[in-house]
């Protein structure tokens, strides 16, 4: 299998894995864990899990020098923190339709984003396959069918989530030059739990010495949610475009959408069908020679 199509299918592993989530954070919701709360609890259960086996492994995985610090709080404070923080502000003043629709638009970020500081080309199947992406995401959460008000500040807030949610591709791209996917993933955890700890570290303590069963499932989430599929994507990293990889890991609703079917009785329409397709669809473009290049999808790292 040749390094970029093993590249490919390591991150939409990655998104069907982060699709999954739903099994695990439904129970921990349920159990009494706020949404802010369950992700310092994952990224706290995540850090030390990754950092058990690399202490157990390679211990020169935790060397990073003091200078490349920045790299590590933009994938784990700027990225993942504010994200998490601008998409739960979104969850609590607008429909979870809106909320998954304007995260989905993180494609676009990564796109602008890859073009200046990567130098990117803005290819004719990447322009597509964007905008099919962002019409299966729209499919799949449901927005046609939903139709309402939004305030300006949480469409602001909605498309922050998408902005940080991508910033995680281009601050990895960075990082992914002088670090491996292990050393990248373990201190993203550790920058991620760190920021939200101020506020999420007594509770989360407290649930886990009170609730066995509850820390099972947040030992779940980290590791099959967390941890395999972050080391996944920031591997893959380091064999597609950043502009790609955001646009393969949007297989993460159609997952999403077939656990929910599957798992709690979640309604299967006509819309969620058209989404699946679609976003299938724009991984196809992806892979089809671009008319400038006559390479597939323009691959170039």
């Amino acid at each position: 299998m040749q390094t970029k199509t093993k590249s490919a299918w390591m991150i939409a592993g990655a998104g069907a894995l982060w699709g999954m989530i739903a099994l695990f954070v439904r129970v921990l919701r349920e159990a009494g864990l706020t949404p802010l709360e369950i992700v310092f609890f994952r990224n706290m259960l995540a850090a030390i899990a990754l950092g058990a086996l690399i202490f157990i492994r390679d211990r020169r995985a935790f060397s990073i020098r003091l200078r490349d610090i920045w790299m590590f709080a933009g994938t784990g404070m700027v990225s993942i923190a504010l994200f998490n923080f601008c998409y739960f502000y979104t969850l609590s003043h607008s429909s979870v339709a809106v909320a998954a629709l304007l995260l989905y638009t993180s494609p676009v970020f990564v796109l602008l984003f890859s073009m200046l500081l990567f130098g990117e080309k803005l290819t004719g199947n990447r322009a597509l396959a964007v905008c099919v992406t962002i019409a299966g995401c729209a499919c799949i959460t449901g927005v046609f069918s939903h139709a309402q008000s939004v305030a300006p500040l949480t469409v602001l807030s909605g498309l922050g989530s998408g902005l940080f949610y991508g910033l995680y591709s281009i601050f990895g791209k960075f990082a992914l030059r002088r670090y491996s996917a292990v050393t990248v993933s373990f201190y993203t955890f550790v920058f991620a739990a760190g920021a939200t700890a101020p506020l999420c570290a007594q509770p989360c303590v407290t649930f886990a010495a009170g609730h066995a069963s509850g820390l099972l499932f947040g030992l779940g989430l980290a590791v099959f949610c967390t941890v395999a599929p972050f080391l996944l994507y920031t591997a893959g990293l380091d064999g597609v475009p950043a502009s790609q990889a955001a646009l393969l890991a949007a297989v993460e609703p159609l997952v999403g959408s077939l656990v929910g079917v599957a798992a709690f009785d979640d309604p299967f329409t006509i819309w969620t069908a058209l989404g699946m397709l679609l976003i299938l669809s724009a991984i196809a473009v992806l892979q089809l020679p671009d008319r400038q290049s006559g390479k597939a999808g323009e691959l170039r790292g």
